[in-house]
Formats: structure tokens, C-alpha cells, sequence
């Protein structure tokens, strides 16, 4: 069945439809945006973005970039380190505070 065929027999459905609720399913079927329109959308957004920031010079040369993602990663196990090290200690301090609150009798 062709493309028109095929849309001719829908707009036949959906004449003869009179229950709204149907006639409200259908729409929100075919107004809503499928994955792929989305996808295909937000890769333009970003690839218009890249096109203006070349333009402005908003760019890094190889070495730069190895620096900024160097530092990266190097913030980022930091980072991973010291939470680490704040949890265990806030663990501790839970446990510290409960044997306090038993000896006391605070619940």
C-alpha cells in the first residue's frame, strides 16, 4: 500500500470516528515526537553549537586538550578519593554517635 493509499484509508477512520477520547489518542499518537526526531533534533542543536563555537575560535589545539583532560581525570579520582575519605569518616561519626546515644539512653 502506497503512502496516500494508506493516509486516505486513515482519514477515512478518523471521519467517521465520533467518541473523543479515540479522536484524543490518535492525536497524541501522531503529534508526538518519535525518538528519532528527537535524536535527529538535538544532533543538529549540538552540531549548529559546534559550527558557531569553530567560527568564534572557541577551540583547543591537541595539546591543550591532553592538558584540560589530563586534569580531568586527575580531579576526577581526587575527587573520588576525598569522597571516599569523607564517607568513612561520616560513617565513623554515625557509629561514634549511636554507642554515645546507647550509653545514654537517647534512642
Amino acid at each position: 500500500m502506497t503512502t496516500a493509499a494508506l493516509k486516505k484509508k486513515i482519514k477515512a477512520l478518523v471521519d467517521r470516528k465520533t467518541d473523543t477520547k479515540v479522536l484524543e489518542k490518535v492525536h497524541d499518537l501522531l503529534a508526538k515526537e518519535t525518538k528519532e526526531e528527537r535524536v535527529r533534533k538535538r544532533m543538529l542543536e549540538v552540531a549548529e553549537a559546534s559550527e558557531r563555537d569553530i567560527r568564534a575560535g572557541r577551540t583547543y589545539s591537541l595539546e591543550e586538550f591532553d592538558a584540560h583532560i589530563d586534569q580531568f581525570i586527575k580531579d576526577l579520582y581526587t575527587k573520588k578519593a576525598v569522597h571516599k575519605t569523607a564517607a568513612s569518616r561520616a560513617a565513623g561519626a554515625v557509629k561514634q554517635r549511636s554507642k554515645t546515644a546507647k550509653k545514654s539512653g537517647v534512642k
